[in-house]
Parts: C-alpha cells; sequence; structure tokens
C-alpha cells in the first residue's frame, strides 16, 4: 500500500505532517490538495511526499483529491516548510499562501434521522437529555438538517453530543466534499469538421445551411452561445448531429489590466555611470548560475533611476527565457508601476493584488502558471505567484513595513520570504530604497548582501553628489509661536506657497495623520472621546462631522454633552489631512486643493475619489496643493511639484518602539524626495518642534549615513536587531484578567526556562499592556523574547490560546 505525508489545515505545529493511506486506483503526487478524514472531520491538505512506510501504526485514507494535478510546485513545497519553521505557524497555513485563489474549503455536512417510529421504539430514547431529544424531534419534521444547524439545537457541548449520536446509529452524519469555491470558465465555440461538398451543402434545408456558411465566415470557428440565440438551439443540435460539426471548449480568460496608448511608448533613458556599473553587476550574477550570494541591494537616492536598472535587468532575464517578479509595498502604487512595466512589456505583464475580484484573481493565477506572462507586478502576495522558470524578483522600497504580513497567519516578511525563494530556485533579488532598513543594510555592509550605490539623481548636470536635490529647510515651530503665528502653516512655508501657486508650480504638503482633529475633548473636566471598543481617542472627520476610531473604524456623531460631566464646552484639539485642507481653502480661496489619504483612497462621493482620480489630476496639473498622508511620499513622479511642505514631523517619532527614529527618517527623505524632480529646483519645509532630534537632523541634509550610524550605536547598546531576534507574543482577550495571567505564566517560564539552559544572552521583557491596551473589544497584552538562537529556545513552547507569535516583528507595540 501506499502512503503519503499531508499537511492538514488545522491548527497544529510548525512543519508536521500526517500520514494517510492511498486507497487503489488512486494515484497522488506531492502539491496535490486532496480531502482527508480529520479527528471528526474532514479538512483539505497539500500532499507533502511520498512515503513507503507511515509515522504511525494505523492510517485512515485519503478521501478525495480536489484538483487531479499538483497546484503546488516543489519549490513553493519547500518555500512553505521554511515558512511553517521560521514563522512557527501551521505547514497548510504556510502552503495557502501559493494555493490557487478560491480553493479554500469547508466540507458540508448533513444530518438526517432514522425512521420516527424505529427511534420511539428504541428504549435509549429516554436516557437521553431533554434538549437532544428536542433536537431529534425537530430532525424528524425536517428530515435533514445541516450539520451547524443541528449543533445549535443540541446546545452546550454539542459536538459531543453529536457523536454519541452518531455511534449509537440514532442519526447518521453525510459529508458532501465541495468543489473550489471558483472554477474555470469555458466557452464553446463550433467549427466545421471537415471540408464540406457543394452537393452536401445544397443538401441542407436553408436555416441548417446559414448556420455552416456564418461559421465559415468567421474564420472556421463560431461561438455556440451566438449560434443558439441566432439560429435556435434544436437547429445546431440538428446540424451537430448529422456528423458536420465539432465542439472545442476553450477557457475563458478574465480581461487584462486596461492599458492606455500612451502606456506602450516606453521612453529609453540613456543610463548614467553608476547605473550602468550596478546594472552590469545584476547581470553578471545572472548569467552565471553558480555565482552564490544571489541578493543585491541598490541603495539610491530620490530619482537616481533605480527603477530602470530594475527593468533592464528584468529584460535581461526576459531575453533569456525567464519569468520576473516585480514587489511594491503598496496596492495605491501597483498601477504606477505597472505603467511602467507595461511599456517595457506589453502584453506580458500580470498584475496580482488584493484590489481584483475573485474570479479575476482565480483566472490571473491560472494564467500565469500557463505561462501567459513574463512578468508578475504586485503586493507581497505576488510573490507566490506560480512562475514556473523564475530569474530575478525585485523589492522595490524594501525598508517599507507594509512587506510584513499582519493581519493573519502566516505572520511573513515577504523580503525575507523572497530572499529564501531566490535561495531555492537559484533566481536573483534586488532589493531598492532611498532610505534601506537598517538590517538590511547591515548585512549588506557585512557581505551577505551585494551592495549597489546610485548617490546622484539622473538628470544631475555635472554629477555633483546633492547638487540636485531639493533644498531642505527645517523650520523650528517653537519660535513661530513665539513670534505670535498660530496658524499650521510657518511663514516661510506660507511664503513658498504663495509664490508656487502664482508661478503655476504644484505643492504637496505632507502630515501623517488623517481626519481633521485626533482628539476631541470637554475643556470643563477634560474627559477625551475614547473608542468604546478600542482604549485610542476618536479622530473628528469634519467630511461628514462623525467620530472615527481609526483602529475598528467606528463611527459615531459629534457630542453635543461631555459624558462625564455633562458640559457643552468641547474642543477639537490637534491636526489631521482634512483640517490642513481647510486651512489651505481659507488662506487660498483660488487653489485647487486635493486631498489623499485612507480615506480618499478607497472612493467615494462627492469631492472625494480613488486613487488613480487624484494621480490623473496631479499628473495633469489640474491639482495645485496636494495635501496627504505617507501615500504621497511614495512613488510620485511629477516634474511640476516643487515644493513639499512636512506639516508636522514629530506625529509617530516618540512611540514606544525602537524604530520609530529610523520610520520617521524614511519617510521625510521619501516625501523631500518628490520636490525639485524636474528642470526647476526643489524646495521642502520640515516644520517641527525638535529640530534638533537625530532623525530631523539626518532627514533635512538626506544623510543615510547618519541615520544609520546613530541608529546602531543605539541598537548595539540596547541589543535590538540587527545584534539580536526578536520574538513578539501578544494575548488578547475580552477579559482583562486572562491575558495578564497567561502573559505573566509565560515570562516566568520562559526566564525559568532561560536560567535552567544557562542562556545569557536571552531577554525576556515584559509582560506589560498592549498600545494601546484594547482593540476591537479585545484586551492585550505583550511580551518580548530577545537574543540569538530563539528558534531553539522556543521549540516546543505553548504560549496557549488567544496569543499571537510574531518572529521578526515590524512593530513592537
Amino acid at each position: 500500500m501506499d502512503y503519503v505525508e499531508v499537511a492538514v489545515d488545522a491548527p497544529v505545529g510548525p512543519g508536521r505532517t500526517f500520514s494517510y493511506s492511498v486507497p487503489p486506483r488512486m494515484s497522488l503526487e506531492p502539491g496535490q490538495l486532496v480531502w482527508v478524514p480529520f479527528g471528526r472531520r474532514t479538512l483539505q491538505g497539500v500532499v507533502m511526499q511520498l512515503a513507503s512506510a507511515p509515522q504511525v501504526e494505523v492510517t485512515r485514507d485519503v478521501l478525495d483529491a480536489v484538483e487531479p494535478a499538483p497546484v503546488v510546485s516543489a519549490p513553493h513545497l519547500a518555500l512553505g516548510k521554511w515558512l511553517s519553521r521560521y514563522y512557527l505557524c501551521s505547514l497548510f497555513s504556510a502552503l495557502g499562501l501559493m494555493l490557487p485563489p478560491g480553493f479554500e474549503g469547508r466540507v458540508r455536512s448533513r444530518i438526517s434521522g432514522r425512521d420516527h417510529a424505529e427511534r420511539e421504539a428504541d428504549s435509549r430514547i429516554e436516557q437521553l437529555r431533554p434538549q437532544s431529544r428536542e433536537a431529534l424531534g425537530q430532525l424528524d419534521q425536517k428530515r435533514h438538517l445541516e450539520e451547524k444547524q443541528f449543533l445549535k439545537l443540541l446546545g452546550r457541548s454539542g459536538e459531543r453530543e453529536l457523536h454519541r449520536l452518531v455511534e449509537k446509529g440514532l442519526v447518521d452524519r453525510r459529508v458532501d466534499l465541495n468543489h473550489p469555491k471558483i472554477s474555470p470558465k469555458y466557452q464553446c465555440y463550433l467549427f466545421i469538421l471537415e471540408p464540406l461538398a457543394a452537393a452536401t451543402l445544397d443538401s441542407l434545408p436553408p436555416r441548417q445551411k446559414e448556420l455552416v456558411e456564418a461559421i465559415r465566415s468567421e474564420n472556421g470557428t463560431y461561438p455556440a452561445a451566438l449560434a443558439n440565440k441566432t439560429f435556435g438551439n434544436g437547429l445546431v443540435r440538428a446540424v451537430f448531429a448529422k456528423g458536420l460539426l465539432g465542439m472545442d471548449w476553450v477557457r475563458q480568460e478574465a480581461a487584462p489590466e486596461a492599458v492606455r496608448p500612451q502606456e506602450l511608448n516606453p521612453q529609453r533613458l540613456d543610463l548614467t555611470g553608476e547605473q550602468q556599473d550596478a546594472l552590469d553587476r545584476i547581470v553578471q550574477i545572472l548569467e552565471d548560475p553558480k555565482k552564490t550570494a544571489r541578493s543585491f541591494l541598490l541603495h539610491g537616492v530620490t530619482g537616481s533611476g533605480k527603477t530602470e536598472v530594475y527593468l533592464r535587468a528584468i529584460q535581461t532575464v526576459v531575453n533569456r527565457g525567464g519569468q520576473a517578479i516585480f514587489m511594491v509595498p503598496e496596492i495605491a502604487l501597483t498601477p504606477q508601476t505597472l505603467e511602467r512595466v507595461n511599456a517595457r512589456f506589453p502584453g506580458r505583464v500580470a498584475v496580482l493584488h488584493s484590489g481584483l475580484t475573485a474570479r479575476q484573481k482565480f483566472d490571473r493565477w491560472w494564467e500565469i502558471r500557463d505561462g501567459a506572462y513574463d512578468v508578475v507586478v504586485g503586493p507581497r502576495s505576488s510573490l507566490f505567484a506560480p512562475l514556473e522558470q523564475l530569474g530575478i524578483i525585485v523589492i522595490d522600497e524594501e525598508h517599507e513595513w507594509t512587506y510584513k504580513q499582519v493581519e493573519s497567519q502566516p505572520f511573513y516578511h515577504a523580503r525575507s520570504a523572497a530572499l529564501e525563494l531566490s535561495r531555492l530556485t537559484g533566481a536573483t533579488a534586488v532589493m531598492g530604497s532611498a532610505t534601506p532598513d537598517v538590517e538590511t543594510y547591515y548585512h549588506a555592509a557585512r557581505g551577505h548582501h551585494r551592495l549597489l550605490e546610485l548617490p546622484r539623481r539622473i538628470h544631475s548636470p555635472d554629477g555633483d553628489p546633492g547638487q540636485d536635490m531639493a533644498q531642505v529647510e527645517v523650520c523650528d515651530m517653537r519660535q513661530e509661536l513665539k513670534d505670535g503665528n498660530r496658524s499650521i502653516f510657518s511663514r516661510p512655508l506660507a511664503g513658498y506657497m504663495a509664490e508656487r501657486l502664482r508661478s503655476g508650480q504644484q505643492t504637496i504638503l505632507f502630515l501623517n495623520r488623517r481626519g481633521s482633529a485626533p482628539i476631541v475633548q470637554c475643556r470643563d473636566c477634560g474627559y477625551v472621546a475614547t473608542c468604546s471598543r478600542c482604549n485610542v481617542s476618536l479622530t473628528h472627520h469634519s467630511a461628514d462631522g462623525r467620530l472615527w476610531c481609526h483602529r475598528c473604524n467606528r463611527k459615531t456623531r459629534f457630542p453635543r454633552h461631555c459624558r462625564s460631566c455633562g458640559g457643552v464646552h468641547i474642543r477639537q484639539l490637534g491636526i489631521g489631512t482634512q483640517k490642513v485642507v481647510d486651512a489651505v481653502s481659507e488662506r487660498f480661496p483660488d487653489a485647487v486643493v486635493d486631498r489623499w489619504d485612507a480615506d480618499t483612497n478607497r472612493g467615494g462621493t462627492g469631492t472625494e475619489s480613488g486613487a488613480g482620480e487624484i494621480m490623473r489630476r496631479l499628473t495633469s496639473g489640474e491639482t495645485q496643493v496636494l495635501v496627504g498622508t505617507q501615500m504621497v511620499a511614495k512613488g510620485l513622479d511629477v516634474p511640476n511639484v516643487t515644493l513639499v511642505g512636512v506639516i508636522l514631523a514629530d506625529v509617530g517619532l516618540f512611540l514606544p518602539d525602537f524604530r520609530a527614529g529610523e520610520r520617521n527618517f524614511s519617510l521625510l527623505c521619501q516625501v523631500a524626495g518628490r520636490a525639485g524632480r524636474g528642470a526647476s529646483p526643489g524646495k521642502v519645509v520640515i516644520q517641527t518642534y525638535r529640530p534638533d532630534h537625530y532623525a530631523i537632523t539626518a532627514a533635512a541634509s538626506q544623510d543615510y549615513g547618519l541615520l544609520y550610524r546613530q541608529e546602531m550605536q543605539f541598537r548595539r547598546q540596547m541589543g535590538n536587531p540587527p545584534f539580536n531576534r526578536l520574538v513578539h507574543m501578544v494575548w488578547q482577550d475580552a477579559d482583562p484578567a486572562v491575558c495578564q495571567r497567561a502573559a505573566l505564566a509565560m515570562a516566568r517560564q520562559l526566564r525559568h526556562q532561560a536560567s535552567a539552559q544557562g542562556l545569557t544572552d536571552v531577554q525576556i521583557i515584559g509582560p506589560a499592556p498592549g498600545t494601546p491596551s484594547r482593540l476591537r473589544g479585545r484586551h492585550r497584552w505583550h511580551l518580548l523574547v530577545r537574543g540569538r538562537g530563539l528558534h531553539r529556545f522556543l521549540e516546543g513552547v505553548n504560549p496557549g490560546p488567544g496569543c499571537i507569535i510574531d518572529v521578526d516583528p515590524v512593530h513592537v507595540l
């Protein structure tokens, strides 16, 4: 008998598989998706490998194959194993990233009962609890029920009671295996089987003759749906029955991404010396499969032409018959990148992101699997596209924390996963950024990645470093306040804005906080309006006059009276993007102002629109002033933008997170890079209450080296990454005491374990309430494990239910 090892869709330990026997006449291969019995349930699983002997003495049979052929390739199976072990998640949850969209499966189980008279004669009925007898009575009336409905009738311990009823033969349980939620669409075409003699054609009735002539006029193929509509289904069947027609079923593809005509006219740029040198070093590795260290860090200032280097490296791979993945950190940036890549590879580019419909995702996955595309563009999920000839992986803006999955298991980082996939497939990985992640730069400096530098913008006339970078001016808002200026605009920024409006140039104003006011407070007692489900203050949005929770999206009316003291003196404190828009319109009434943040990016009504429309108005020059959050800091290349104003550079600077300074620096450098990308020089004004902070100072001088050296000093002192690894444990529960007890117990266990093993380099930090301490009605406690060899240290540790384990977290709040 043959056996297989299966990764089952169940919350089991990292890397664990289960042995199943393969029934006669069933053939399975590694990578196939199957249905298997698991305890009392039927679950999906992925065949990991064939085995000559099982892990256990008694095995159960595989029930059925979901697909007749493997859906996960050998490299992706290996990647799934690595993800499972590294991020401490189940093997199936890791492999779920590689499965075709829509294949998430749940069985449909129905409960049916015995004949009523026969059951009533059974003496065991009287031994059942009243709720079970009542449930059986309901079953008599409807003959069968969905299992979940029957479990509700059974009440508490319903699963256990149902199992007893099945064992006693009082009910039957039937399991129906579902097909995938989405299946390929096929279209039928009619064609003439063989050349028809004139006599045969003349012998046909007039309408049948018309049908044959119609098929001939369409070069021999004709949609069956159109034939049925035009000639009638009966007539088509009659001609088919005479053996004159054949039917060809063709899988229908989803409509490709719309490409505007101007996108298909790529602008070929002459490379600078630094660009050519970077490209040559990448191509050297691409052309030599035996070379090791196949990863690069392309560190280039904003506007230095990193994208052109990416595209030419991809072109080299495509010319040799290979394929490429081009990752961007956010969906909002996908259309901008797609435009440039489509121009270089027209008709050979696929886009994958969560904004596609379920049908589009499904069809695109299978098209990629069939080799219809050379390049895949998208955010982190695009990394798992089923490319058979992967040659290069580009990770643009590699420092962005959005490459980290934080919503659900597995909590993987796409950059780390890309480096592992590169190792497994022999593909080359190219990471690029103007402000690289400190840890990535550290590893590049130590030789783990090949470091490439682009220190100048591509249109610098004489190559003088930094000559064409925007001029940055730091404005101390403390002094502005002392001088009597209570506006959100410093006097220099207001003056520069007026100059740009007069000259027809454009301005970007950056504030990483949406809404109108982040705090609504009672002036009588000091009460602050907070979310009833999250321990965060509610933000006032002037567009709809409501208070929003930016954590759970809960909305409530603006209070007329204080909930605490009943007072009526309610005040709005702080600023957000909406208030900045209002302030610009008030100071410059004739200016055309637009806003781009998470609210407008989703699209809406009135003046709000999606990202595409906002981009169109900005690039056409219709928008004179664009106000936005971090979305305006990335990827925008508008030559007419000559002024960038950072309204408040201190937002997020003092969060209890060791990466706060690095993130602030990165955002400031990115948004400053939006100015002066054309022929006119750029100007940046950074408004801050802490002009002496190292992150502000480094960003003002666009000096990554200064930031890197300061961060290395702090992190070496504290033992933070890259000098150690981190594992973040977070407990969530509706009862705060439950979280606290579980976190304290785990901290004691880990400290005892580290002491018993003599591990002086492993630190347990915490536990403490999270920041915020409650989200969506669930309280949060967390702790950090810091040190080396943490995977071995945590092996076998069970933190209990309600705990999230995040390896290499990007946030430690």
